[in-house]
């Protein structure tokens, strides 16, 4: 059975209380790295979410209605983190529902998703896919049966905050303090956490700089291998290794490195669908610049760096294969 088949399984995990956290999600099986773990629907959407607790309120008492009993309990079963603030209906919604995509205005509640606790360190990862209408849980990591399967409920720019600040975050939002496996590190080791995670940081808004990738792309490309080598040590897996191949593709392609972009480009495609599925959303628009990297808008801005899909190097040794695919971050 293919793991995208065998994740459908029911039993693949299971609902039990979690010491300290309440309710959790807990896998009944040794799950790799890439499987699909959970497909959610939400149980309903709400349009243009705003933090109007009584249009929030009113508009998710209308959609309870038409649910069945069941629906209706598991949701008031929901932790909230506001029930000396607001009206169970807007608390629960506030605690669990999940924007539909990262510039959307709309959001949804997941019943099964909002199950999952929280890591610094998660092992999972969350994405709202529209080609399926589907909250998607995929293990960024190989989770051992019996371990906890978790999500990072903040985005990585927090999360990348060291370990007072994360905290810090999440007590304000969801009003609980975390004792995660990087949060309840020793003091020496958390110092050189948090060093790590500043440094990501760091890195990422210098990459993030348009300019860069053509006034110094050896520097740029140089931060991207960096930062993957700290998210390496920090166990941080999720959507971000995409990122910052995609960011070495565009400094690749920018400056006439056809044979770098490309195998950059599989390399973005490859971890996509290890955190977001086969079917992530723009994900074949990325493909195509595996096989035609020139297709992209930033080709042929430069060509210091000029080579043909011709120039790919393949190694049996990994290790020599990194020493090629990143020649251009040591000029």
């Amino acid at each position: 059975m293919s793991p995208q088949s065998y994740a459908q399984s029911p039993y693949l995990y299971n609902f039990t209380h979690v010491p300290g956290k309440g309710m959790g999600i807990v896998a009944n099986y040794y799950i790799r790295r890439g499987t699909r773990i959970i497909s959610d629907a939400p149980l309903f959407k709400i349009p243009n979410y705003t933090s109007d607790p009584a249009a929030v309120t009113s508009y998710v008492a209308k959609e309870l209605k038409g649910k069945s009993k069941d629906e209706q309990r598991m949701f008031l079963s929901l932790y909230n983190a506001y029930p000396k603030d607001y009206m169970p209906f807007y608390g629960i919604t506030k605690t669990n529902a999940l924007p539909l995509g990262p510039d959307s205005e709309d959001a949804g509640l997941f019943l099964t998703v909002a199950r999952l606790n929280h890591s610094c360190s998660p092992n999972a990862n969350h994405t709202w896919n529209s080609n399926t209408g589907t909250e998607t849980i995929y293990a960024i990591r190989d989770i051992l049966r019996g371990e906890e399967i978790t999500i990072c409920y903040i985005g990585s720019d927090k999360s990348c905050r060291d370990r007072e600040g994360r905290r810090k975050e999440l007590a304000a939002v969801f009003r609980f303090e975390c004792h995660c496996t990087v949060c309840d590190l020793a003091p020496e080791q958390s110092l050189a956490s948090d060093k790590r995670r500043a440094e990501i940081e760091k890195l990422d808004e210098i990459v993030g700089q348009g300019d860069l990738l053509m006034l110094q792309p050896s520097m740029a490309l140089n931060s991207c291998r960096t930062m993957l080598n700290l998210m390496d040590e920090e166990r941080i897996y999720d959507k971000r290794v995409s990122r910052i191949y995609y960011d070495a593709f565009q400094i690749c392609i920018a400056n006439g490195d056809v044979a770098r972009a490309s195998v950059f480009a599989r390399k973005t495609v490859e971890e996509r669908v290890l955190c977001e599925g086969p079917d992530a959303v723009g994900l074949e628009d990325q493909k195509a610049f595996i096989e035609n990297p020139q297709g992209h808008r930033l080709a042929g801005i430069s060509n210091i760096w000029k080579t043909g899909l011709e120039g790919i190097r393949e190694y049996d040794d990994q290790e020599e294969f990194n020493v090629w695919l990143w020649k251009r971050a040591n000029s």
